[in-house]
């Protein structure tokens, strides 16, 4: 078996992450890449993440893996100083996948869980002092991709402007800020239909936390989901991210299922 690159770029990532494993009558046996990407305000104490995605026959996964491990380590070379994880996303009942990167030194210790929580009758919203409150502007291109940019910092998988689109037409469409002589401070994003909403993403920018923006910012949602007939709202949350898991337990919000898998190993 032998490892080889593409020509060029492989569904827009650089030929040199991205690596086919072929046996010897020149048959592919599988694929992979690396994504690295900035998570400075999701894990600021490790900064730099880097996806693995991996598709092989047995035979070939742990010749694929190699080398694209050890592309991860000249990848972090980049960020002389900066704390990285190299991680992949598995479904949840992939015993197989899990096994496999348990084996190659994966740590199971991160996921993407989905967690429920009634929005409540009696509301203690209330706008923190300093701030205000109002609508996130999304009246031109330009204010949209302002607000994409902002929410996308705080996340793994980007929101696009067609995700964005489709959503401001269901009832459960809501973005909602504080602002400080008219920069964000906290911005929320929810959508959905039927009686439950999603909490798509809310963020506060580092130094404004710890006063309860999001959470006050939440309950300023609810009650507006509360009066279109809404009566709960779902949340993605990330096992690893301690503020995120506090945010749910302020809410008092219950584990509902694991959405993926997120195992990794510091590099």
């Amino acid at each position: 078996m032998r490892i080889t690159h593409p020509q060029s770029a492989y569904r827009g990532i650089p030929a040199e992450d991205t690596f086919f494993v072929m046996n010897d009558q020149q048959v592919q046996l599988g694929s992979g890449y690396l994504i690295p990407f900035a998570s400075r305000e999701l894990y600021p104490a490790q900064p730099l993440s880097i996806y693995m995605e991996l598709t092989a026959q047995p035979s070939a996964r742990y010749l694929l893996f190699g080398a694209l491990s050890a592309r991860a380590e000249v990848i972090k070379q980049r960020y002389p100083g900066t704390k990285a994880r190299l991680y992949t996303q598995l479904d949840a009942t992939d015993a197989e996948m899990q096994s496999f990167y348990q084996r190659c030194g994966f740590q199971m210790d991160d996921a993407e869980d989905l967690f429920y929580f009634a929005l409540p009758y009696t509301l203690p919203a209330q706008t923190p002092m300093g701030v205000m409150y109002a609508s996130v502007p999304l009246d031109n291109d330009r204010q949209q991709e302002a607000f994409l940019k902002r929410i996308n910092e705080m996340r793994i998988s980007p929101i696009t402007r067609d995700q964005l689109t489709l959503w401001r037409d269901q009832p459960g469409f809501l973005a909602l800020g504080f602002y400080r002589e008219g920069r964000p401070v906290s911005e929320l994003l929810t959508a959905g239909t039927g009686m439950n909403a999603s909490l798509l993403q809310v963020y506060t920018r580092s130094e404004f936390r710890h006063q309860g923006m999001a959470r006050q910012l939440i309950w300023q949602s609810a009650a507006i989901l509360r009066e279109r007939g809404m009566s709960g709202m779902y949340a993605h949350i990330f096992r690893r991210n301690n503020p995120q898991i506090g945010l749910m337990q302020s809410l008092g919000a219950v584990y509902h299922r694991t959405v993926a898998l997120l195992p990794g190993i510091d590099i």
